[in-house]
């Protein structure tokens, strides 16, 4: 008997430490310390899984009522390679109509793509602030009603910063402050970026 009672005993402990193992594997349990989670690692220090490391979001651009009316969208897909670097890719779509009596009726579809990193450079003095650099590539689509379509695309690299205030481990509001290196004031620059700073609200 006291060999059986020693084999229940190991178990009953084998898998008390499984247990409690699986329950400390999420980050956010690092609340519950008075720590932050870690970004790309489980409280044991073991690296979180890939689909553990994206982030999903985007945001709103070009919201105008009236005449111009426009709306666009903008979707982001983030990957958290190291605690303190992001890289990722996002894209977008506006869409812009002018109407009568002011404007000859001109519709314009925007879209964009774009890949950019950010580098959270001085989190001991002021956290979740980011260096941002990013390549995006604009295509513009021109409808005047009568005269008919033209069409131009831009590439411009853009620097900055961007503050990231989080939500959760994995989603945060993000505003961001970039200026556009490849800026020229012509009209296709105009149109796209309207100066050149850019400045952007997404979740992510």
């Amino acid at each position: 008997m006291n060999y059986i009672h020693k084999i229940v005993v190991i178990a009953a402990l084998l898998s008390s430490t499984v247990a409690f193992g699986q329950l400390t594997e999420d980050p956010d349990d690092r609340r519950g310390q008075g720590q932050d989670p870690l970004r790309t690692q489980t409280p044991e220090g073991r690296p979180l899984p890939f689909g553990q490391r994206l982030r999903f979001g985007g945001g709103i651009n070009g919201f105008r009522f009236g005449n111009p009316f426009s709306l666009g969208a903008s979707p982001v897909v983030a990957y958290q390679a190291t605690e303190r670097l992001l890289v990722g890719i996002g894209g977008s779509y506006t869409y812009t109509r002018y109407k009568q009596p002011y404007y000859v009726p001109t519709t314009y579809n925007q879209y964009g793509a774009r890949a950019f990193v950010m580098y959270e450079f001085i989190p001991s003095l002021i956290s979740n602030l980011y260096l941002h650099g990013e390549i995006e590539n604009s295509t513009i689509q021109e409808k005047v009603d009568g005269l008919g379509n033209v069409q131009a695309s831009l590439t411009a690299p853009l620097i900055g910063l961007t503050y990231m205030q989080p939500i959760s481990r994995r989603f945060g509001v993000n505003l961001t402050a970039l200026y556009n290196l490849n800026y020229s004031d012509n009209a296709l620059a105009r149109t796209i970026y309207g100066s050149p700073f850019v400045l952007r609200l997404s979740f992510f």
